[in-house]
C-alpha cells in the first residue's frame, strides 16, 4: 500500500489525515465524529431525564409506589430513560452534523 492511499483530508476540518484510519461515509475524520458524538450526548440527557420524570409521575399518579412489583416498575422506568436516550443522542447527531457541515466550496 503506497503512503497516498492510506492519507485523506477530512471534509469537515480540512485537516490531512496521516494514521491508518478511514474517513467514514460522509469523509470525516474520527475527531470530528467524536466532537459531534459528545455534543448529542449531551443534549440527549435531556429528554432521556424528561422521560424518566414523566414516568415516575406516572407511577405515583397510580399509586405503583405501594404494589408489590415496584422494582419491576422502576426497572422499566430506567430502560425506558435508557432507550429514550439512544434515540435522542441519534437523531440529536444528525442534526448537529448537518448543521455543523461545512458546505463545499462553490466555483
Amino acid at each position: 500500500m503506497s503512503a497516498e492511499a492510506e492519507t485523506f483530508t477530512c471534509r469537515q476540518c480540512s485537516d490531512k489525515v496521516m494514521t491508518g484510519e478511514t474517513p467514514d461515509r460522509r469523509g470525516w475524520c474520527k475527531a470530528c465524529r467524536r466532537k459531534v458524538v459528545r455534543r448529542a450526548g449531551g443534549l440527549a440527557v435531556i429528554p432521556a431525564v424528561l422521560v424518566a420524570a414523566g414516568y415516575f409521575w406516572m407511577i405515583d399518579r397510580f399509586d405503583l409506589f405501594k404494589s408489590n412489583f415496584l422494582i419491576i416498575w422502576i426497572a422499566l422506568g430506567l430502560a425506558l430513560g435508557y432507550v429514550a436516550f439512544k434515540i435522542a443522542r441519534r437523531v440529536l447527531f444528525d442534526v448537529i452534523r448537518a448543521r455543523t457541515a461545512r458546505r463545499p466550496a462553490t466555483r
